[in-house]
């Protein structure tokens, strides 16, 4: 069900089953392969899961990210690092406006956010103490064609869509403060980094990366809502139903550094984004349906 597979990108690679706690294989791999840029997206990073089985979320999403730079480290010609952190970097925070890479690490609700804050902390120290070109990004609310995660906001709502259902927001009231960023953004923002991964302002360095606009969490689901009908010519209620309390809570990322020192900023709005999303998303439940059938 990948998006690896689905797309026919499996085809076009070099593909190796591995695992990043696997350190002899991480070696091996790389003394067999001139691997110029390395993305570690590899994690643990379903939240639920992670109260779940907080130590092997701590092994995966530390104690991998470790190997991998050991890995790199040993190495006498060292590929480029990027980091896929996550703004779950900032725990629980009472910020009332956008957060900077500056703002400290706080307690969480849940064991991912401090396994993310310890991998990113030991990248940037590792290009501060030998030398590496490595640097971490952190995102918030990313969203697009292929996300499988159906615990997330929008792949949740999507599916309810395909059912003829209302959306559903549950926990909140739907009023929390958020931003949501479209996978393509994400995508030329790391491809940003490793390019600059050679540059004082860049190695060692964090960045945000985020849409740059605040929004309504009731806001986000309409408007899945309403791209859902312009991609499908359906007619779901684009008032969602709300089923939790209220939330004070406002999270979004300062992205001022991203756009002075790389020169990049989002360039997909919300509901264009939201319109190519819900047209995969339709093909895609369809085309699952029919196969179990």
């Amino acid at each position: 069900d990948s998006w690896l597979h689905t797309s026919g990108t499996l085809s076009k690679i070099d593909f190796i089953t591995g695992d990043i706690l696997d350190l002899p294989n991480l070696r091996l791999i790389l003394q067999r392969w001139p691997v110029e840029t390395i993305f570690l997206l590899a994690a643990q990073p379903i939240v639920s899961i992670s109260n779940a089985l907080p130590l092997e979320t701590a092994h995966v999403n530390i104690i991998g990210t470790y190997n991998v730079l050991e890995a790199i480290r040993g190495r006498k010609n060292s590929p480029k690092l990027v980091f896929a952190s996550s703004g779950a970097y900032y725990g629980a925070t009472q910020a009332t406006t956008a957060i900077g890479e500056d703002e400290p690490a706080l307690v969480a609700g849940n064991i991912y956010a401090p396994t993310k804050a310890a991998a990113d902390l030991a990248v940037r120290c590792y290009a501060k103490i030998y030398g590496l070109r490595a640097a971490s990004c952190r995102w918030m609310n990313t969203y697009g064609p292929g996300d499988l995660n159906f615990s997330r906001i929008i792949p949740l709502n999507m599916r309810r869509f395909s059912r003829g259902e209302a959306g559903l927001i549950d926990g909140t009231d739907g009023t929390n403060i958020l931003e949501m960023l479209h996978v393509r953004d994400m995508i030329e923002a790391y491809l940003r980094v490793a390019e600059r991964l050679d540059d004082d302002g860049v190695r060692g360095e964090a960045f945000n990366f985020g849409g740059g606009t605040p929004l309504e969490l009731q806001f986000v689901v309409s408007e899945a809502a309403r791209a859902w009908n312009a991609a499908n010519g359906q007619s779901i209620p684009e008032a969602p139903q709300i089923t939790g309390p209220k939330v004070n809570s406002i999270k979004y990322l300062d992205i001022s550094k991203a756009e002075r020192v790389l020169s990049w900023k989002p360039q997909i709005s919300l509901f264009d984004g939201l319109q190519e999303t819900a047209k995969w998303y339709a093909d895609y439940l369809q085309a699952r349906e029919q196969s179990i059938v």
